[in-house]
């Protein structure tokens, strides 16, 4: 169960107690919280395993999103990023599916736009997705389509195996609007991207779908068109 309070200039939404929210917060904010393994650092985003009173969390501060103006305007309807992140973790488990488990997201707004936000979770231990481990992953994939979701980003490096569980991580939610099937195949095709080899263990309809071929097709053109611009750019 989680509470929503102010903790001076923060909004905070914290599944520990008030008095330690309000310690991981100072913490947090004053730069002085243990840093045991940092993943990235640099002005889109900080992402590090950190200790909190013999808690080992991973921090994520989406610098690039707090700093951005469309972004922030866009915060004036709804959540911070890291405050959505905190939400789409605990939908993950009221739906059955293996996901970190929040801890902490809290915001700082300034004329009603987010300024500042950063989201705490527990750090998942297991080793990262392998080509074997394709199936599952795929299994897992599916099921989450199969209930009207996106995870965004459906790299082999963005699950975590553990045992026989299969566990998202770095993910957004996202309920499509418009043509789900043709962009929950886009998804599916980026995966397969990831990891070609996981395409053995498609199931043969879905391998052969009309769905999955539109999606490699708009995936090849949208590579492409990248590919120009990036060419662009460097002239």
């Amino acid at each position: 169960m989680s509470l929503s309070f102010d903790h001076g200039e923060y909004r905070v939404v914290s599944r520990l107690n008030e008095a330690q929210s309000g310690r991981l917060v100072e913490t947090v904010v004053a730069g002085d919280v243990d840093r045991e393994t940092v993943f990235r650092d640099n002005w889109r985003t900080l992402s590090a395993r950190v200790r909190f009173e013999n808690q080992s969390l991973l921090l994520k501060v989406p610098r690039a999103r707090n700093g951005r103006r469309w972004e922030r305007f866009l915060t004036r309807f709804r959540g911070s990023d890291a405050v959505r992140t905190f939400r789409h973790l605990e939908r993950m488990a009221a739906m059955g599916f293996s996901a970190p488990e929040p801890v902490l997201a809290c915001e700082q707004r300034q004329g009603g736009a987010v300024v500042d936000s950063f989201v705490c979770y527990r750090f998942v231990d297991g080793r990262p997705a392998r080509p074997e481990d394709a199936p599952k992953v795929i299994a897992a994939l599916q099921a989450l389509h199969q209930k009207g979701y996106l995870r965004s980003d459906a790299q082999m490096a963005n699950f975590i195996v553990n045992g026989e569980r299969i566990t998202f991580i770095d993910f957004r939610l996202k309920k499509p609007r418009f043509l789900p099937a043709l962009q929950k195949a886009r998804e599916l095709d980026r995966f397969l991207r990831s990891c070609p080899e996981a395409r053995r263990s498609l199931d043969p309809s879905l391998a052969s779908s009309g769905w999955l071929r539109l999606a490699t097709r708009l995936e090849d053109a949208r590579f492409a068109l990248r590919n120009v611009k990036r060419r662009l750019r460097k002239r």
